[in-house]
Protein backbone atom coordinates (compact mmCIF):
# COMPACT_ATOMS: atom_id res chain seq x y z
CA UNK A 1 0.00 0.00 0.00
CA UNK A 2 1.20 3.70 -0.61
CA UNK A 3 0.01 6.62 1.73
CA UNK A 4 -0.40 10.14 -0.28
CA UNK A 5 -0.26 13.15 1.96
CA UNK A 6 -1.26 15.73 -0.55
CA UNK A 7 -4.94 15.68 -1.78
CA UNK A 8 -3.57 16.77 -5.38
CA UNK A 9 -2.18 13.46 -5.75
CA UNK A 10 -4.79 10.63 -4.25
CA UNK A 11 -7.62 13.23 -6.18
CA UNK A 12 -5.89 12.52 -9.15
CA UNK A 13 -5.84 8.48 -8.85
CA UNK A 14 -9.65 8.78 -7.15
CA UNK A 15 -11.05 10.47 -9.92
CA UNK A 16 -9.22 8.58 -12.64
CA UNK A 17 -10.24 5.21 -10.61
CA UNK A 18 -14.19 6.73 -10.04
CA UNK A 19 -15.92 5.36 -13.15
CA UNK A 20 -17.61 2.08 -13.25
CA UNK A 21 -16.66 0.48 -10.31
CA UNK A 22 -13.69 1.83 -8.44
CA UNK A 23 -11.75 -1.24 -6.66
CA UNK A 24 -11.82 -1.04 -2.66
CA UNK A 25 -11.61 -4.36 -1.61
CA UNK A 26 -13.34 -5.63 1.54
CA UNK A 27 -12.20 -7.81 4.76
CA UNK A 28 -10.44 -10.92 2.69
CA UNK A 29 -12.37 -13.37 5.56
CA UNK A 30 -15.73 -12.13 4.24
CA UNK A 31 -14.51 -12.40 1.05
CA UNK A 32 -13.70 -15.86 1.83
CA UNK A 33 -17.17 -16.99 3.40
CA UNK A 34 -19.26 -15.75 1.21
CA UNK A 35 -17.67 -16.57 -1.91
CA UNK A 36 -16.56 -19.74 -0.67
CA UNK A 37 -17.45 -21.12 2.32
CA UNK A 38 -21.14 -19.94 2.15
CA UNK A 39 -21.27 -19.49 -2.09
CA UNK A 40 -24.77 -21.55 -2.01
CA UNK A 41 -26.37 -18.99 0.47
CA UNK A 42 -25.16 -16.18 -1.63
CA UNK A 43 -25.62 -17.19 -4.85
CA UNK A 44 -23.47 -14.25 -6.81
CA UNK A 45 -24.69 -11.45 -4.27
CA UNK A 46 -21.93 -10.31 -2.05
CA UNK A 47 -23.13 -7.12 -0.84
CA UNK A 48 -21.50 -3.55 -1.13
CA UNK A 49 -18.93 -4.51 1.80
CA UNK A 50 -17.61 -7.60 -0.24
CA UNK A 51 -18.47 -7.53 -3.82
CA UNK A 52 -16.18 -5.99 -6.84
CA UNK A 53 -16.42 -4.83 -10.34
CA UNK A 54 -19.38 -5.08 -12.17
CA UNK A 55 -20.81 -7.36 -9.15
CA UNK A 56 -20.70 -4.28 -7.05
CA UNK A 57 -22.23 -2.28 -9.66
CA UNK A 58 -24.90 -3.99 -10.48
CA UNK A 59 -26.05 -4.46 -6.32
CA UNK A 60 -25.24 -0.87 -6.09
CA UNK A 61 -27.40 -0.09 -8.79
CA UNK A 62 -30.53 -1.76 -8.21
CA UNK A 63 -30.28 -0.74 -4.49
CA UNK A 64 -29.48 3.30 -5.21
CA UNK A 65 -33.29 3.96 -5.71
CA UNK A 66 -34.79 2.30 -2.43
CA UNK A 67 -31.97 4.11 -0.13
CA UNK A 68 -31.25 7.91 -2.11
CA UNK A 69 -34.98 9.02 -2.25
CA UNK A 70 -34.84 12.66 -0.50
CA UNK A 71 -38.54 11.81 0.32
CA UNK A 72 -36.75 9.23 3.00
CA UNK A 73 -36.37 11.98 5.13
CA UNK A 74 -40.12 13.11 5.31
CA UNK A 75 -41.37 9.40 5.48
CA UNK A 76 -39.23 8.02 8.50
CA UNK A 77 -39.24 10.98 10.31
CA UNK A 78 -42.06 10.83 12.84
CA UNK A 79 -40.95 6.94 13.50
CA UNK A 80 -37.50 7.87 14.59
CA UNK A 81 -38.51 11.03 16.59
CA UNK A 82 -40.55 7.97 18.70
CA UNK A 83 -37.65 6.44 19.28
CA UNK A 84 -35.32 8.87 20.10
CA UNK A 85 -37.99 10.14 22.46
CA UNK A 86 -37.69 6.18 24.19
CA UNK A 87 -33.94 6.94 23.89
CA UNK A 88 -34.52 10.17 25.78
CA UNK A 89 -36.44 8.49 28.74
CA UNK A 90 -34.29 5.62 28.77
CA UNK A 91 -30.79 8.15 29.37
CA UNK A 92 -32.69 10.34 31.77
CA UNK A 93 -33.50 7.15 33.83
CA UNK A 94 -30.03 5.76 33.68
CA UNK A 95 -27.88 9.32 34.05
CA UNK A 96 -27.01 8.98 37.92
CA UNK A 97 -25.86 5.69 37.13
CA UNK A 98 -21.96 4.66 37.11
CA UNK A 99 -23.64 2.02 34.11
CA UNK A 100 -23.16 4.49 31.50
CA UNK A 101 -19.33 5.04 32.52
CA UNK A 102 -18.87 1.78 30.46
CA UNK A 103 -22.42 0.94 28.67
CA UNK A 104 -23.28 4.11 27.31
CA UNK A 105 -21.79 3.11 23.92
CA UNK A 106 -23.60 0.44 24.13
CA UNK A 107 -27.13 2.18 24.87
CA UNK A 108 -26.37 4.17 22.23
CA UNK A 109 -25.89 1.61 19.80
CA UNK A 110 -28.85 -0.30 21.00
CA UNK A 111 -30.68 2.99 19.11
CA UNK A 112 -28.83 2.85 16.54
CA UNK A 113 -30.18 -0.50 15.81
CA UNK A 114 -33.60 0.03 16.54
CA UNK A 115 -33.12 3.13 14.05
CA UNK A 116 -31.93 1.47 11.04
CA UNK A 117 -34.06 -1.61 11.29
CA UNK A 118 -37.26 0.75 11.27
CA UNK A 119 -35.97 2.13 8.19
CA UNK A 120 -34.92 -0.80 6.69
CA UNK A 121 -37.36 -3.53 7.63
CA UNK A 122 -40.05 -1.66 8.50
CA UNK A 123 -40.82 -2.35 12.60
CA UNK A 124 -39.12 -2.07 15.82
CA UNK A 125 -37.05 -4.96 17.50
CA UNK A 126 -37.64 -3.49 20.48
CA UNK A 127 -33.83 -3.10 21.48
CA UNK A 128 -34.90 -0.26 23.73
CA UNK A 129 -36.65 -2.30 26.28
CA UNK A 130 -35.24 -2.32 30.21
CA UNK A 131 -33.17 -5.71 30.95
CA UNK A 132 -32.48 -6.67 27.43
CA UNK A 133 -31.10 -10.32 27.92
CA UNK A 134 -27.98 -11.49 26.51
CA UNK A 135 -29.56 -13.99 24.17
CA UNK A 136 -32.39 -11.79 22.74
CA UNK A 137 -31.40 -11.39 19.13
CA UNK A 138 -30.74 -7.33 18.68
CA UNK A 139 -28.00 -7.95 21.44
CA UNK A 140 -26.93 -10.86 19.62
CA UNK A 141 -26.84 -8.55 16.25
CA UNK A 142 -24.75 -5.64 18.49
CA UNK A 143 -22.32 -8.56 20.02
CA UNK A 144 -21.90 -9.95 16.24
CA UNK A 145 -21.33 -5.92 14.80
CA UNK A 146 -18.68 -5.92 17.68
CA UNK A 147 -16.95 -8.86 17.42
CA UNK A 148 -16.47 -8.83 13.34
CA UNK A 149 -14.73 -5.60 13.81
CA UNK A 150 -12.52 -7.00 16.52
CA UNK A 151 -11.34 -10.25 15.15
CA UNK A 152 -11.59 -8.70 11.54
CA UNK A 153 -8.35 -6.65 12.69
CA UNK A 154 -7.13 -9.12 14.39
CA UNK A 155 -6.93 -11.54 11.24
CA UNK A 156 -6.18 -8.78 8.45
CA UNK A 157 -3.68 -6.18 9.78
CA UNK A 158 -1.61 -9.11 11.66
CA UNK A 159 0.28 -11.93 10.56
CA UNK A 160 -2.17 -14.28 10.41
CA UNK A 161 -2.23 -18.22 9.24
CA UNK A 162 -5.77 -18.76 8.69
CA UNK A 163 -5.77 -18.90 4.58
CA UNK A 164 -3.08 -22.20 5.30
CA UNK A 165 -4.73 -23.31 8.22
CA UNK A 166 -8.27 -22.45 10.39
CA UNK A 167 -6.91 -20.31 13.63
CA UNK A 168 -8.59 -19.88 16.89
CA UNK A 169 -9.66 -16.23 15.82
CA UNK A 170 -10.74 -17.80 12.09
CA UNK A 171 -13.20 -20.41 13.87
CA UNK A 172 -14.59 -17.66 15.96
CA UNK A 173 -15.30 -15.26 13.07
CA UNK A 174 -16.86 -17.94 10.97
CA UNK A 175 -18.53 -18.97 13.48
CA UNK A 176 -20.08 -14.89 13.91
CA UNK A 177 -20.40 -14.58 10.32
CA UNK A 178 -22.84 -17.29 10.84
CA UNK A 179 -24.78 -15.87 13.69
CA UNK A 180 -24.84 -12.63 12.53
CA UNK A 181 -26.79 -13.71 8.73
CA UNK A 182 -28.84 -16.29 11.08
CA UNK A 183 -30.21 -13.97 13.22
CA UNK A 184 -30.74 -11.13 10.84
CA UNK A 185 -32.13 -13.72 8.62
CA UNK A 186 -35.10 -13.88 11.30
CA UNK A 187 -35.93 -10.10 11.70
CA UNK A 188 -36.16 -9.88 7.36
CA UNK A 189 -38.05 -13.32 7.38
CA UNK A 190 -40.63 -11.69 10.25
CA UNK A 191 -40.83 -8.36 7.57
CA UNK A 192 -41.38 -10.31 4.68
CA UNK A 193 -44.28 -12.50 6.59
CA UNK A 194 -45.61 -8.96 7.63
CA UNK A 195 -45.30 -6.99 4.46
CA UNK A 196 -46.84 -10.56 2.76
CA UNK A 197 -49.87 -10.18 5.37
CA UNK A 198 -50.64 -6.73 4.41
CA UNK A 199 -52.67 -5.38 1.63
CA UNK A 200 -50.83 -4.81 -1.69
CA UNK A 201 -52.23 -1.47 -2.57
CA UNK A 202 -49.44 0.49 -0.42
CA UNK A 203 -48.10 3.69 -1.59
CA UNK A 204 -45.06 3.39 -2.82
CA UNK A 205 -43.83 5.95 -0.79
CA UNK A 206 -44.79 4.26 2.41
CA UNK A 207 -42.80 1.45 1.75
CA UNK A 208 -39.91 0.63 4.01
CA UNK A 209 -36.59 -0.18 2.31
CA UNK A 210 -36.81 -4.30 2.47
CA UNK A 211 -40.41 -3.98 0.90
CA UNK A 212 -39.32 -1.70 -2.10
CA UNK A 213 -36.29 -3.67 -2.89
CA UNK A 214 -38.41 -6.90 -2.58
CA UNK A 215 -40.15 -5.52 -5.36
CA UNK A 216 -36.76 -5.57 -7.44
CA UNK A 217 -35.14 -8.87 -6.51
CA UNK A 218 -35.36 -11.06 -3.68
CA UNK A 219 -31.73 -12.14 -2.75
CA UNK A 220 -30.64 -8.38 -3.17
CA UNK A 221 -33.46 -6.92 -0.42
CA UNK A 222 -32.00 -9.78 2.25
CA UNK A 223 -28.31 -8.64 1.17
CA UNK A 224 -28.87 -5.18 1.63
CA UNK A 225 -31.20 -5.77 4.85
CA UNK A 226 -28.23 -8.15 6.66
CA UNK A 227 -25.58 -5.21 5.70
CA UNK A 228 -27.53 -2.66 7.15
CA UNK A 229 -28.41 -4.46 10.04
CA UNK A 230 -24.30 -5.10 10.13
CA UNK A 231 -22.70 -1.55 9.07
CA UNK A 232 -25.21 0.87 10.11
CA UNK A 233 -24.91 0.32 13.98
CA UNK A 234 -21.68 1.10 15.38
CA UNK A 235 -20.74 3.46 12.46
CA UNK A 236 -23.80 5.66 14.10
CA UNK A 237 -23.41 5.04 17.51
CA UNK A 238 -19.96 6.16 17.39
CA UNK A 239 -20.75 9.28 15.56
CA UNK A 240 -23.71 9.73 17.90
CA UNK A 241 -21.06 10.03 20.62
CA UNK A 242 -18.22 11.47 19.14
CA UNK A 243 -20.72 14.79 18.30
CA UNK A 244 -22.34 14.55 22.03
CA UNK A 245 -18.45 14.65 23.48
CA UNK A 246 -17.96 17.44 20.89
CA UNK A 247 -21.24 19.67 22.37
CA UNK A 248 -20.02 18.30 25.96
CA UNK A 249 -16.99 20.08 26.04
CA UNK A 250 -18.12 23.30 23.89
CA UNK A 251 -20.93 24.50 25.61
CA UNK A 252 -21.53 27.25 24.31
CA UNK A 253 -21.91 25.71 20.74
CA UNK A 254 -24.44 23.27 22.52
CA UNK A 255 -26.45 26.33 24.10
CA UNK A 256 -26.42 27.97 20.67
CA UNK A 257 -27.34 24.70 18.92
CA UNK A 258 -30.39 24.34 21.60
CA UNK A 259 -31.65 27.94 20.46
CA UNK A 260 -32.05 27.00 16.81
CA UNK A 261 -33.81 23.49 17.77
CA UNK A 262 -36.68 24.94 20.17
CA UNK A 263 -37.51 27.52 17.07
CA UNK A 264 -40.81 27.29 16.11
CA UNK A 265 -39.68 25.80 12.47
CA UNK A 266 -36.13 25.14 13.18
CA UNK A 267 -33.90 25.02 9.78
CA UNK A 268 -31.45 22.60 11.66
CA UNK A 269 -28.19 24.31 9.33
CA UNK A 270 -26.29 24.86 12.62
CA UNK A 271 -27.56 21.23 13.55
CA UNK A 272 -25.93 20.19 10.17
CA UNK A 273 -22.85 21.99 10.76
CA UNK A 274 -22.36 20.67 14.37
CA UNK A 275 -21.98 17.08 12.66
CA UNK A 276 -19.83 18.02 9.78
CA UNK A 277 -17.23 19.53 11.84
CA UNK A 278 -17.94 16.20 14.44
CA UNK A 279 -17.16 13.79 11.60
CA UNK A 280 -14.68 16.54 10.53
CA UNK A 281 -12.66 15.99 13.83
CA UNK A 282 -13.78 12.06 14.76
CA UNK A 283 -14.88 10.41 11.41
CA UNK A 284 -15.83 6.45 11.67
CA UNK A 285 -12.95 5.37 9.29
CA UNK A 286 -9.83 7.47 9.76
CA UNK A 287 -8.99 6.71 6.22
CA UNK A 288 -9.71 6.13 2.15
CA UNK A 289 -8.88 3.85 0.02
CA UNK A 290 -8.87 2.73 -3.53
CA UNK A 291 -7.21 -0.56 -5.62
CA UNK A 292 -5.00 0.95 -8.55
CA UNK A 293 -7.16 -0.94 -11.48
CA UNK A 294 -4.55 0.59 -13.96
CA UNK A 295 -0.91 2.51 -13.58
CA UNK A 296 -0.64 5.88 -12.45
CA UNK A 297 2.34 8.50 -12.80
CA UNK A 298 1.67 11.03 -9.49
CA UNK A 299 4.18 13.52 -8.78
CA UNK A 300 6.88 12.24 -10.87
CA UNK A 301 6.35 8.43 -8.97
CA UNK A 302 4.45 5.15 -11.21
CA UNK A 303 2.23 3.85 -8.76
CA UNK A 304 1.40 -0.03 -11.09
CA UNK A 305 -1.99 -1.59 -10.89
CA UNK A 306 -2.65 -3.76 -7.99
CA UNK A 307 -1.84 -1.45 -5.12
CA UNK A 308 -3.74 -0.21 -2.34
CA UNK A 309 -4.01 4.22 -2.21
CA UNK A 310 -4.10 5.23 0.99
CA UNK A 311 -6.17 8.80 1.76
CA UNK A 312 -5.28 9.47 5.30
CA UNK A 313 -8.44 11.93 5.97
CA UNK A 314 -8.45 12.12 9.50
CA UNK A 315 -4.60 12.93 9.98
CA UNK A 316 -4.99 15.55 7.33
CA UNK A 317 -7.99 17.05 8.68
CA UNK A 318 -6.46 18.03 11.59
CA UNK A 319 -3.75 19.51 10.80
CA UNK A 320 -3.56 23.72 10.73
CA UNK A 321 -2.59 23.91 6.73
CA UNK A 322 -5.68 22.57 5.78
CA UNK A 323 -8.20 24.02 8.64
CA UNK A 324 -7.24 27.31 10.38
CA UNK A 325 -7.06 26.38 14.33
CA UNK A 326 -7.52 22.45 12.97
CA UNK A 327 -8.18 20.87 16.65
CA UNK A 328 -10.63 23.35 18.01
CA UNK A 329 -14.64 22.42 17.09
CA UNK A 330 -15.57 25.46 15.21
CA UNK A 331 -19.27 24.68 13.59
CA UNK A 332 -19.32 28.01 12.09
CA UNK A 333 -16.84 26.64 9.41
CA UNK A 334 -19.41 25.65 7.92
CA UNK A 335 -21.87 28.06 7.74
CA UNK A 336 -19.45 31.99 7.09
CA UNK A 337 -19.27 33.68 4.33
CA UNK A 338 -16.36 32.70 1.88
CA UNK A 339 -14.56 35.81 2.68
CA UNK A 340 -13.95 34.62 6.52
CA UNK A 341 -10.05 33.47 6.92
CA UNK A 342 -12.29 30.08 8.88
CA UNK A 343 -14.44 29.47 5.83
CA UNK A 344 -14.32 25.61 4.93
CA UNK A 345 -13.95 26.04 1.36
CA UNK A 346 -10.48 27.54 1.62
CA UNK A 347 -9.21 23.74 2.41
CA UNK A 348 -8.90 21.10 -0.56
CA UNK A 349 -12.54 19.58 -0.78
CA UNK A 350 -10.21 15.95 -1.03
CA UNK A 351 -9.19 16.49 2.65
CA UNK A 352 -12.49 15.65 4.38
CA UNK A 353 -14.16 12.83 3.36
CA UNK A 354 -16.18 10.83 6.25
CA UNK A 355 -18.71 9.44 3.72
CA UNK A 356 -15.72 8.27 1.20
CA UNK A 357 -15.78 9.31 -2.04
CA UNK A 358 -17.22 9.17 -5.99
CA UNK A 359 -19.86 6.32 -6.68
CA UNK A 360 -18.24 4.59 -3.73
CA UNK A 361 -19.45 7.02 -1.29
CA UNK A 362 -21.23 5.45 1.87
CA UNK A 363 -25.09 4.49 1.03
CA UNK A 364 -26.17 5.28 4.08
CA UNK A 365 -25.07 8.79 4.37
CA UNK A 366 -28.63 10.28 4.33
CA UNK A 367 -30.17 7.55 6.37
CA UNK A 368 -27.31 7.95 9.02
CA UNK A 369 -27.81 12.10 9.16
CA UNK A 370 -31.36 12.15 9.48
CA UNK A 371 -30.95 9.18 12.49
CA UNK A 372 -27.97 11.54 14.26
CA UNK A 373 -30.93 14.99 13.69
CA UNK A 374 -33.58 13.68 15.23
CA UNK A 375 -31.66 11.74 18.21
CA UNK A 376 -29.70 15.23 18.85
CA UNK A 377 -32.78 17.43 18.51
CA UNK A 378 -35.13 15.54 20.90
CA UNK A 379 -31.93 15.14 23.77
CA UNK A 380 -30.77 18.56 23.78
CA UNK A 381 -34.57 19.92 23.74
CA UNK A 382 -34.49 18.21 27.55
CA UNK A 383 -31.21 17.39 28.16
CA UNK A 384 -27.84 19.38 29.36
CA UNK A 385 -24.51 17.20 27.92
CA UNK A 386 -21.35 17.93 30.00
CA UNK A 387 -18.07 16.32 30.18
CA UNK A 388 -16.33 15.96 33.75
CA UNK A 389 -13.29 14.08 32.85
CA UNK A 390 -9.85 14.55 30.89
CA UNK A 391 -10.08 14.52 27.16
CA UNK A 392 -11.72 11.46 25.26
CA UNK A 393 -8.93 9.01 23.63
CA UNK A 394 -9.67 7.51 20.44
CA UNK A 395 -9.02 3.91 19.70
CA UNK A 396 -8.07 3.19 16.04
CA UNK A 397 -8.35 -0.49 14.83
CA UNK A 398 -10.17 -0.86 11.36
CA UNK A 399 -12.82 1.78 12.87
CA UNK A 400 -12.30 4.61 15.58
CA UNK A 401 -13.95 3.79 18.59
CA UNK A 402 -13.71 5.63 22.02
CA UNK A 403 -11.08 4.54 24.89
CA UNK A 404 -13.76 3.91 28.33
CA UNK A 405 -15.34 5.45 30.75
CA UNK A 406 -17.34 7.79 29.52
CA UNK A 407 -17.17 10.82 31.72
CA UNK A 408 -20.83 12.22 30.25
CA UNK A 409 -23.08 13.88 32.38
CA UNK A 410 -26.72 14.04 31.83
CA UNK A 411 -29.04 17.60 33.24
CA UNK A 412 -32.56 19.08 33.20
CA UNK A 413 -31.68 21.77 30.28
CA UNK A 414 -33.17 24.91 31.08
Amino acid sequence: MVILYEPDHFEQIYRSEDSVAPSRPGFDTLVYYRTKLRKSTYDGVYGLTTAEGMQWRDFRTKVNPALLKPKLVKLYTPVLEEIAKDMVARLTMLKNDTYLQENLDLEITKWSLESIAVIGLGSRLGCLEDNLSEDHPARILIKCSQDIINLSWKLEFFPSLWKYYPTSNYKKIIKTFDLQWDTSAKFIEEARRIINGREHNIPEEDKSIIEKLLDIDDRVATMMANEMLLAGIDTVAFTTVALLYNLATNPKVQDKLREEIRLPEPKNRYLKACLKESLRLYPVIPANLRRTTKDHFVAGYHIPKGVDVIAPNEFLSRMDKNYPRASEFIPERWLVEKSDPIYYGNCHPMVTLPFGFGVRSCIGRRIAELEIEVFIKRLLNDVKVTWEGPPVQVISRVMNSFKKPYYFKFETAH
